[in-house]
């Protein structure tokens, strides 16, 4: 599944899930734009800590590629145009979109404000939207445009929140909508959704919850950036160029689990 030579925009990629899916991408030979509000890799408290280097310093070190961090906020229009033209005339074009970066909010509907609702709304959903409308006219021009979305599993399930569970479901079908419209350009637009995976995001989790988890987890793991990095890596190549508007559980079976 080489991407030799392709150029790849990974967002929310110095942590977590996008940096592990910025690590397989440059592993099979794709320059990667990492795409996030901050540089720093942020820590797991609970699990293995992350390597310190940012994830642009680490991936030419490991496999050789070209990389380069761009500091964004993709709700941001403004930001995000600057990121995509930024990618474009350092690397000539772009072939490969990862929307990654997410936002939780654990709080109850009853008490939740409307500007926390807004955010997460803001960021995970419309920053989606926002980085695919500005990434279609040069993944059109590439011989093998693909957008992946990350999703969540929570897409179809309760119990991340209502803005968080909101917006991922609306991933799924954004992708479905973004699929047949882009299919006669040939560009593929697939979403994985994860489920329990050691990022820092599960920072906010306290130990009963991260063992409630687990236990709901049929495999006898949780899920590791690794095992979502894989899936998309896999929705990036040339070996999935007939496959568009699909949805890929990454959840160790969490999603068909009995509760």
């Amino acid at each position: 599944m080489s991407l030799q030579d392709r150029t790849a925009i990974v967002t929310g990629a110095s942590s977590g899930i996008g940096r592990g899916v910025a690590d397989r991408l440059a592993e099979a030979g794709a320059n990667v734009v990492v795409a996030d509000v901050r540089r720093e890799p942020k820590q797991i408290e609970h699990y293995e800590r992350e390597d310190d280097r940012p994830t642009d310093e680490m991936l030419p070190d490991e496999h050789g590629v070209e990389a380069r961090y761009v500091e964004t906020d993709v709700s941001d229009e403004d930001a995000v145009a600057a990121l995509v033209e930024a990618t474009v005339e350092t690397f000539g074009g772009l072939d490969v979109l990862v929307n990654n970066a997410g936002i939780q909010v654990l709080e109850s509907t009853a008490e939740m404000t409307r500007e926390q609702w807004q955010r997460v709304i803001d960021v995970n959903l419309t920053g989606t939207f926002l980085l695919s409308k500005h990434a279609i006219p040069h993944l059109t021009a590439s011989d093998q445009g693909r957008i992946v979305n990350v999703s969540s599993v929570n897409a179809y399930i309760g119990g991340a929140g209502a803005p968080y569970s909101a917006s991922k479901a609306g991933i799924v079908n954004l992708t479905r909508d973004l699929a047949l419209e882009l299919a006669e350009d040939e560009v593929t637009v697939n979403t994985v959704l994860p489920g329990v995976i050691q990022t820092p995001m599960q920072n906010q989790n306290d130990e009963a919850t991260r063992e409630r988890q687990a236990e709901k987890t049929p495999l006898p793991r949780v899920g590791e950036p690794r095992d979502v990095a894989n899936a998309v890596r896999f929705f990036a190549s040339e070996d999935a160029e007939w496959i568009t508007g699909a949805e890929l559980l990454v959840d160790g079976g969490y999603s068909i689990g009995g509760y």
